[in-house]
């Protein structure tokens, strides 16, 4: 499995991630390249809207071809996500606000990027339950966009730490 890698994104790029089916083709290719048929298949959606969506991510840089396969003379391209969280341009108002908290806290350079893994592994591991929870028609989904800031703040006296 790849390392999770963090992108920055475009406006543009943020639109087109932004489709809930996209970013299950973005968390499943982050766990192994796959054909746009195999992709269709584990997602158990029609072969033509994968590679519609699976060609979109490409043109616009999430997705990369991680390799090539010929087999009985077909050449089968195997795409993989460039990353699995993305930083875009526009930041959410107060009101797309659902949940939200903070904390304050004092932390090494250590517990900093221990900290960003974490919440990366977060990212991931609910976006495998969306895709498992997406399996039971019974439920409605609703698109969310979840961030993770962290800020240095200057204590008082005016010393950071």
């Amino acid at each position: 499995m790849y390392e999770q890698e963090f992108m920055k994104v475009t406006l543009k790029q943020q639109k087109v991630i932004s489709d809930p089916l996209r970013s299950r083709i973005i968390a499943l290719l982050h766990e192994k390249p796959m054909t746009p048929k195999q992709t269709s298949v584990e997602l158990g959606k029609n072969a033509g809207t994968i590679y519609y969506h699976i060609q979109q991510l490409y043109k616009h840089g999430i997705l990369e071809i991680d390799h090539t396969e010929t087999n009985k003379g077909v050449v089968e391209k195997y795409y993989r996500s460039k990353a699995t969280v993305f930083k875009g341009p526009k930041q959410a108002t107060d009101d797309d606000l659902v949940e939200g908290s903070h904390a304050h806290v004092l932390l090494s350079d250590e517990l900093v990027t221990e900290l960003n893994k974490d919440i990366r592994e977060l990212y991931l591991r609910y976006g495998k339950k969306s895709f498992e929870e997406s399996k039971n028609e019974a439920i409605k989904q609703k698109p969310y966009m979840i961030e993770f800031n962290m800020r240095k703040f200057e204590q008082e006296g005016g010393e950071e730490e």
